[in-house]
């Protein structure tokens, strides 16, 4: 029986919010026209291998050789793959590897490949078999090395992770056992750090995995991180002490701490007699925990008291970040340096591995700066970049971890109040390296999210960084077609702007800042900082001796000067709203609106209501029933600016949804307030859920799009313009009449989403001169 046209909707469905909503679904295999940024890449030859230089990403050039007038810089604009994602059917490689060019994607990030060992192969889920340690799936194996060839053909680099979600299990890996005859150790503990059979296990699995995939000398190898989200520093700062040294491997690392000490001052009793803190200089020193350190800190606490509040009052806080040379505090001091030493010493060994394995090219990183804090800085000291993590509004999930039926979010927003923290990532760029960060996301069901691939690639192109990485594609067995947590594929309201975005990173749409401020920050300064219990001390310590904000990020590139040598006058505090020097930025905290404004680019996004917000060059107005926040980003797709441009796509989205199971007729599944609680957020029950506060973040189809009708206007030399919605697909539809698209006194108006037959995402500006 032939299959029938669905009949188009004849209106705008209304959700029970009152907010209008219409259907939407892109076609990522026929994708074409204006949306398509496949030309942006280039297949990889032998002169596209990375190395690092001047503290950048750079290709060695057509000679292949680096450091020579034939080197270009290279900025990455990627996404990461999860579990199955990463071990595609070799049509299922081509498929997935033309479906991210288009995107103008030219890195993946290959993750969570260790972290589910099994059998399957159909596909399979991880690179390792349940055996010990490392055991690997031929069939996975075989499957990745044949999809970083496609990878390669369509342009597109890999970072290679390695140890991300593995889980050491004594019995099978022959290991001491762990506290609670837990059968395998807490993912994130730190015990693969300095326990030598871990490391050696590692080293063992990074030889094995990087031969099976053929990445010696293979250009699309771009980088390798080797832990992800762990380090001895991480487990001090985040309260998980007893994880990270269960009793029978606390022997190991408190022999180590024995030999680290006497190292540094030749004997135990000489650091004893340094601190004097030891019962008996004789005696074994033990390990500090966080709740040793806390009560060391608690005297003087007590001590400063009122006297210190007096003195904040009237001299101004004090600065975390000056050095406390009491024997407790130094004490504390050394056992900081010693989990740092350890973690670097593990980090050193890994790279040393990695590098024999391909080549001394290779840039190779250690964890994240947000899993350590500023040692890190020194853990890291030998990896050649730095890598950091960032998300808008992860979930919260106050049962059980990873609970799909309970959990919450704020709901909240990068104009609306987070701005400050995405700025505040110029703040762990080490100056002489490249900064990457390798995870970022404003996860479904977020209403605002469609604003964060724009504002990462914009700031990201001003502070001149090296990579970013978008988590992630998809993760699951499945072609992802509906939103689902943290996936871009099914996503529409995110991908809409992804091919625009990776044109703002990688084709410099928006300028890098002309001014770099080396910030300094010095051992002594780190150490101090550390040993701070409080949150935001680092940001204290830049505030207090400097007058260093995250703010500044705005009117400068931003780095630390780890020698601590550079001067640095006390900053000013940059003007409300927040302007870049060049003007091609804007943030009104009071408006709860950003702008970017470039010669190729325009871009709204945050809470406009019902004003115009814009210049006499550009502006968007909402119109109709919204919530008032949208995210409009226009680019000249021809290399001209804007004004004199022949062919321009606008991308218009805000939230998107999935479809309410059982509702008839079918209708978006709305945000709720969780527990009825108006800080919370998540999404509605599906029916016969009742015992659970939470719908699922993997929705059912068909994806619902809010309405974002609004009116733009663009000044421009065209005599004429035609603008056309494109379908999923990228073709063009309809063009609009003459009212609602039409060029007066130098300036097109166009009135976009006004009827549900021209309802979408994209519009195609094409001008006649």
């Amino acid at each position: 029986m032939p299959v029938q046209a669905q009949t188009p909707p004849a209106a705008f469905t209304t959700g029970d919010n009152g907010i209008p909503y219409f259907t939407f679904a892109v076609d990522e295999d026929k994708l074409g026209g204006a949306p398509d940024r496949s030309a942006m890449n280039q297949p990889l030859d032998a002169g596209s291998r990375i190395f690092v230089r001047n503290g950048h990403f750079y290709r060695v050039g057509a000679d292949n050789r680096p450091n020579t007038a034939d080197d270009t810089r290279v900025r990455l604009y990627g996404i990461n793959l999860s579990f199955a994602t990463n071990f595609p059917s070799d049509a299922d490689a081509l498929r997935l590897a033309q479906r991210l060019r288009k995107l103008g994607i030219n890195a993946v990030r290959l993750h969570h490949m260790d972290s589910s060992p099994g059998v399957q192969d159909n596909p399979p889920r991880s690179l390792l078999t349940p055996g010990p340690y490392p055991t690997f799936n031929q069939t996975a194996v075989t499957r990745l090395r044949n999809f970083i060839a496609a990878l390669k053909q369509q342009g597109i680099y890999v970072n290679l992770n390695l140890h991300v979600g593995y889980r050491f299990r004594p019995a099978v890996d022959q290991l001491p056992p762990l506290d609670g005859k837990a059968e395998a150790t807490p993912l994130g503990a730190p015990l693969h750090v300095y326990y030598p059979r871990m490391v050696a296990l590692q080293e063992e699995y990074a030889r094995q995995l990087i031969r099976g995939l053929g990445l010696r000398g293979n250009p699309a190898l771009a980088m390798v991180e080797i832990n992800n989200e762990s380090s001895l520093l991480a487990a001090w700062q985040r309260r998980e002490w007893s994880e990270a040294v269960p009793k029978a491997y606390e022997a190991e690392l408190r022999k180590q701490w024995q030999e680290w000490l006497v190292r540094r001052y030749g004997s135990t009793a000489k650091a004893c007699a340094t601190w004097n803190t030891c019962v008996s200089s004789n005696s074994v020193i033990q390990l500090l925990t966080p709740t040793d350190a806390s009560q060391i800190g608690q005297w003087r606490d007590r001590l400063d008291g009122k006297l210190k509040s007096l003195a904040e009052k009237v001299l101004g806080p004090s600065d975390p970040g000056t050095p406390n040379t009491s024997g407790e505090a130094l004490r504390i001091r050394d056992f900081l340096m010693f989990l740092a030493d350890t973690d670097r010493a593990y980090f050193n060994r890994i790279r040393q591995v990695v590098q024999a394995e391909t080549d001394a090219l290779v840039p190779v990183t250690g964890t994240q700066m947000g899993y350590g804090g500023v040692l890190n800085f020194d853990s890291q000291a030998q990896m050649d970049y730095i890598d950091e993590h960032f998300y808008i509004d992860h979930p919260d999930f106050p049962g059980p971890a990873w609970d799909r039926n309970d959990w919450r979010i704020r709901n909240s927003a990068a104009s609306d109040g987070e701005l400050g923290r995405l700025l505040a990532l110029s703040l762990r760029r080490d100056i002489r390296k490249p900064f990457v960060v390798s995870e970022y996301n404003q996860p479904f069901p977020n209403r605002q999210s469609s604003e964060i691939q724009p504002l990462m690639a914009a700031f990201a192109a001003a502070q001149d960084w090296d990579g970013l990485f978008f988590f992630d594609y998809m993760d699951g067995d499945n072609w992802a077609d509906t939103p689902s947590a943290f996936t871009l594929a099914g996503d529409w309201g995110k991908y809409a702007a992804t091919g625009q975005s990776a044109m703002l990173y990688r084709n410099g749409l928006v300028a890098t800042l002309p001014t770099l401020t080396a910030i300094p920050f010095g051992a002594d300064a780190r150490r101090a900082v550390a040993a701070v219990r409080e949150p935001g001390a680092f940001e204290s310590h830049l505030s207090v001796r400097y007058g260093v904000r995250p703010e500044l990020a705005t009117q400068a590139r931003l780095g630390m000067d780890l020698s601590g040598a550079a001067k640095l006058a006390t900053q000013t505090p940059p003007a409300m709203p927040l302007r870049a020097p060049n003007g091609e930025f804007e943030f009104d905290a009071q408006q709860r609106a950003i702008q970017l404004r470039t010669p190729q680019a325009r871009g709204f996004f945050g809470f406009l209501m019902k004003r115009r917000v814009g210049d006499d060059n550009a502006s968007v107005e909402l119109l109709g029933k919204n919530r008032g926040f949208t995210g409009v980003l226009l680019t000249a797709l021809d290399n001209r600016p804007l004004a004199s441009s022949r062919q321009i796509l606008i991308s218009a989205s805000s939230a998107v949804t999935g479809t309410q199971p059982g509702s008839m007729p079918s209708r978006p599944k709305e945000l709720v307030h969780y527990k009825n609680d108006p800080k919370w957020w998540t999404l509605e029950r599906d029916s016969g859920m009742n015992d659970k506060p939470s719908g699922p973040r993997d929705v059912e189809g068909p994806v619902w799009m809010e309405r974002n009708e609004a009116r733009i206007t663009l000044r421009t030399q065209a005599r004429r313009i035609a603008v056309y919605p494109l379908d999923g697909s990228g073709k063009r539809l309809a063009a609009l009449d003459a009212g609602r698209a039409a060029v007066s006194n130098g300036v097109a108006t166009i009135h976009i989403q006004a009827d549900i037959a021209q309802a979408s995402p994209w519009y195609e500006v094409v001008a006649d001169e």
